[in-house]
């Protein structure tokens, strides 16, 4: 995506008045406008971008977690459909937004965006959106807005739909309601209880739980997004077949019982695909043994299953060289896994970042450092990092670790000779070794001495933040980006050290359909 040459910007008295088109801003009292537009000053995620006509604003895919309003000029959303086709799907204008999904459900872009003449974007990033949330009326249109389109997009994405036309997706839109949850064990549905809606797994995971007539409890399955639950229910039993508990945190959307039915009954291709749902659901249950039921319960709590790119080692192959941990502390400083961890059949999982699909670490940086590509994978802009650490607090695996700066400059600086490229740092602003004893200090502490001297940055450097290096930043597992191979896969002599969809560790249960959508970036070696 090209970036813009800078964030502009705008006086407020300016903004306030082109941001007032739109009927989120339309119902603020005068407090709140105030204190918006301070929000505006101090948060360095919220400012305006100028873009040419015909430039790239965003790609689809990309994740791009703002909410952005257009001030002036209009934007073309665009989807691929087929081989090199694109649909228009819509021109949007002045006093218009886009970044519903992103914004509020930290999901990518489902279209590309393009600017269709000069226009201004205002950026309001996710973790602002509470200074738009205090207004009552203001988080109605954003909920409605959301449902709007989550129900569309994943409507248009899900197997069940497929070949419904347009009508039917219209038609459903009103009739759904998309529930959140953030904890895991929450229960969705119960064993026993009528059946009373039809669910579609938004985002997250929900776990499949069965009591048999032993009063035994097994784990038969785990749902991702694009699956859905309760059609048994609704076509042959009438109560629940098993129990639904969350995974973790995740989006559901619900349709009521009588609404659905009713349009299958125009649509009998709809239920005949649940048909062979409800086969595969009877079909797992015979296949999960006791064994493969603890497995599962244990694999979700410790987040196996919820991973996006899980690094395992084939233990039938691994001789216990450690060369994949020594790889990774020479091109990092320190290595960012630890060969131990549980071990499902052959496949021994060591601690190492799982780029999960619900990264705490993500939703607790108050700077929105942390940044998810396209390809999945979660990274660091550095530039952005503060060094509070509470990436690595909010870890539940404890796959953030902080490193002193000297010795991340260090790693840094050896990969800047790996590549060839001596702006490597990107988007690191500093290093250590380039700032005298002096410069150091006040670097570190942020009095006395003179400021530290910043090289230019390869990305742009948000207004707002602060001008100094922190003594420490977090480091994880992020495939070694930047690099064309992964240095703990790259270096294993036997090929034991991979990374795979966690559905492969349970292929044979079917208990997890393949869906992973984190692959190496730039087509480095995975």
């Amino acid at each position: 995506m090209p970036t813009p040459a800078a964030s502009e910007k705008i006086p407020p008295w300016l903004l306030w008045q082109r941001l007032s088109r739109n009927e989120i801003f339309q119902t603020f009292t005068d407090e709140q406008r105030d204190a918006f537009l301070q929000a505006c000053e101090h948060e360095p995620g919220m400012r305006m971008r100028e873009f040419a006509a015909g430039e790239v604003i965003c790609r689809k895919g990309q994740y791009e977690l703002d909410l952005c309003f257009i001030l002036r000029g209009s934007v073309n959303l665009i989807d691929e459909v087929g081989e090199e086709k694109e649909v228009l799907r819509a021109t949007l204008g002045a006093g218009d937004l886009y970044g519903e999904l992103g914004s509020i459900g930290g999901l990518p872009r489902s279209v590309d965006v393009i600017a269709h003449e000069a226009s201004d974007i205002f950026y309001v990033p996710r973790y602002a959106l509470k200074y738009l949330e205090v207004n009552q009326q203001a988080r109605a249109i954003m909920a409605r807005r959301y449902r709007e389109r989550a129900v569309r997009v994943t409507a248009v994405d899900i197997e069940l739909f497929r070949g419904v036309p347009a009508e039917f997706i219209d038609a459903l839109i009103p009739l759904c309601e998309v529930q959140r949850h953030e904890l895991r064990g929450v229960a969705l549905v119960t064993q026993g209880e009528p059946g009373d809606a039809f669910y579609i797994v938004r985002d997250g995971f929900v776990q499949v739980v069965r009591e048999g007539d032993d009063g035994a409890r097994r784990v038969l399955a785990y749902l991702r997004a694009g699956e859905y639950f309760g059609e048994m229910a609704l076509f042959e039993t009438g109560v629940r077949w098993a129990s639904v508990l969350t995974a973790g945190k995740c989006e559901i959307i619900r349709i009521g019982r009588d609404d659905f039915l009713g349009l299958c009954a125009g649509f009998p291709q709809i239920e005949e695909r649940a048909r062979k749902v409800i086969a595969r659901r009877h079909e797992q249950e015979r296949q999960v043994t006791p064994e493969m039921s603890e497995l599962l319960e244990r694999s979700g709590q410790l987040g196996v299953i919820q991973a996006d790119a899980l690094l395992v080692m084939d233990m039938d192959l691994c001789i216990k060289c450690d060369n994949c941990v020594t790889a990774c502390e020479s091109l990092h400083g320190r290595s960012r896994l630890i060969r131990n961890g549980i071990q499902i059949g052959k496949y021994l999982i060591p601690s190492a970042c799982r780029h999960c699909d619900d990264p705490k670490c993500m939703n607790s940086c108050p700077t929105g450092a942390i940044k998810r590509r396209p390809e999945g994978e979660i990274y660091f802009q550095y530039d952005m990092c503060i060094g509070c650490g509470n990436c690595a607090i909010a870890c539940p695996y404890d796959n953030i670790a902080m490193i002193e700066t000297p010795t991340f400059d260090r790693a840094q600086e050896r990969k800047s000779r790996i590549m060839g490229d001596a702006k490597f740092f990107r988007p690191y602003p500093v290093a250590s070794h380039e700032v005298g004893e002096k410069g150091l200090w006040a670097r570190l502490f942020g009095a006395g001495g003179d400021r530290a001297r910043r090289r230019k940055p390869v990305a742009i450097t948000p207004a707002g933040l602060p001008d100094h290096v922190p003594a420490a930043f977090p480091i994880k597992c992020d495939l070694c980006d930047g690099l064309p191979f992964m240095g703990c896969v790259h270096n294993c002599p036997t090929g034991a050290a991979i990374r795979i969809d966690p559905a492969k560790l349970f292929e044979e249960s079917g208990a997890l359909i393949e869906g992973s959508r984190v692959r190496k970036a730039r087509g480095g070696s995975d």
